[in-house]
């Protein structure tokens, strides 16, 4: 089996490069493991960034037509109970992962990709002609799919050769709730004894809330996801106070935490996209924008030169550079109450020293 382009795993990257490429005529085969909708661990929150990517894709509209929340400020809580509130400089959006890698994923479709799902990459081939051995789920069987370049973008590079770049020590953990005590239009970041947990509303009357916690304490909790959430209520009024009448809707979901820059070499003939490719702080929510302005700027790579994008690791580093040192000083003042105390007041009397945070989710 031959495809222009294949792409391995089928969320905001590689359903962002699948649409860009087949709507141009490629031959693209997409490869994704799980059945849709499936939830999976995120903040859900859109930036400004990703929003561009789906107004130039005209998919913006139906985004919005799926319940997307406008997200116009951002509140930070410190554990002491300070809080401050800074106008985000453009608007973010809160959307599930269900909703949003569906659209995505059928818009894909739509414009011609060819769709192996679920079906899961079990081994990639570098080289000038890179190829990929998929299992089909369903009926077990073996396909060896060649091409002309492998996009990847499984989330973590568990394919490349060498395997994945080592893991941190923190585990991002999330649920969503509905009767939240909370705005419907910002984003909330709560400082916690060495982590950080945030909030944000989406689509259907909830909310979304997501955490970085070190693995070290989901241990000792011996992986009791809700005992720990109940001892991290107890660190932050403000989140305690949000979720005091709140319903749970479904179980925690617990993944681990990547975090890694652009590495400097990848096998020949595979680009890896999103987080595959880098990986910062989620605290700034550019995530899912990040994965999709990734794969736009490897397919048009592509539709320039049909064998290698050229200078795309350039390109990256400057995509995630600012980001990564903003969000990462961001997370390490909201993870220590001592910072986080002294932290909030001054932003809230003196908004402008939130502006590199501010700066990261701008887009």
């Amino acid at each position: 089996m031959f495809a222009d382009v294949l792409i391995i795993g089928g969320g905001p990257a590689g359903s962002v490069a699948a649409i860009l490429l087949a709507r141009a005529g490629r031959r693209v085969t997409l490869v994704e493991q799980h059945r849709f909708p499936r939830d999976k661990v995120c903040g859900e929150c859109l930036s400004a960034l990703g929003a561009d990517v789906l107004q130039r894709l005209d998919l913006f509209e139906p985004l919005l037509a799926r319940g997307a929340v406008r997200l116009t400020r951002t509140l930070l809580h410190a554990p002491s109970g300070t809080s401050a509130e800074a106008k985000l400089p453009r608007p973010m959006w809160g959307i599930s992962r269900t909703a949003l890698d569906g659209l995505l994923l059928d818009a894909a479709a739509r414009a011609g990709a060819t769709v192996l799902q679920p079906a899961r990459c079990e081994s990639l081939d570098p080289g000038p002609r890179p190829a990929a051995t998929v299992r089909n789920l369903v009926t077990n069987s073996i396909t060896r799919i060649e091409s002309t370049v492998v996009l990847l973008a499984d989330g973590k590079s568990a394919l490349l050769p060498g395997g994945p770049p080592p893991p941190t020590t923190d585990l991002g953990i999330k649920t969503h709730f509905k009767n939240v005590d909370g705005p419907r239009d910002a984003v909330e970041l709560f400082g916690l004894t060495g982590c950080y947990a945030g909030l944000a509303p989406i689509e259907s009357d909830r909310w979304n809330c997501a955490l970085s916690v070190p693995a070290a304490r989901v241990r000792h909790h011996h992986g009791d996801l809700a005992h720990l959430f109940a001892k991290l209520l107890e660190e932050n009024p403000t989140l305690r106070h949000r979720l005091s009448g709140a319903t749970q809707l479904g179980d925690w979901l617990a993944s681990p935490l990547p975090r890694f820059a652009v590495q400097k070499s990848w096998p020949e003939g595979i680009f890896p996209l999103g987080n595959a490719a880098a990986a910062i702080e989620p605290i700034g929510g550019e995530g899912m924008g990040l994965a999709m302005r990734s794969a736009e700027l490897v397919a048009e790579q592509l539709l320039r030169s049909p064998s290698a994008p050229r200078h795309i690791r350039g390109a990256f580093r400057q995509l995630w550079r600012s980001r990564r040192l903003a969000c990462r000083a961001t997370a390490l003042v909201a993870s220590s109450p001592r910072w986080a105390n002294l932290a909030a007041p001054i932003a809230r009397s003196t908004p402008s020293s939130l502006k590199p945070i501010l700066r990261a989710m701008k887009g």
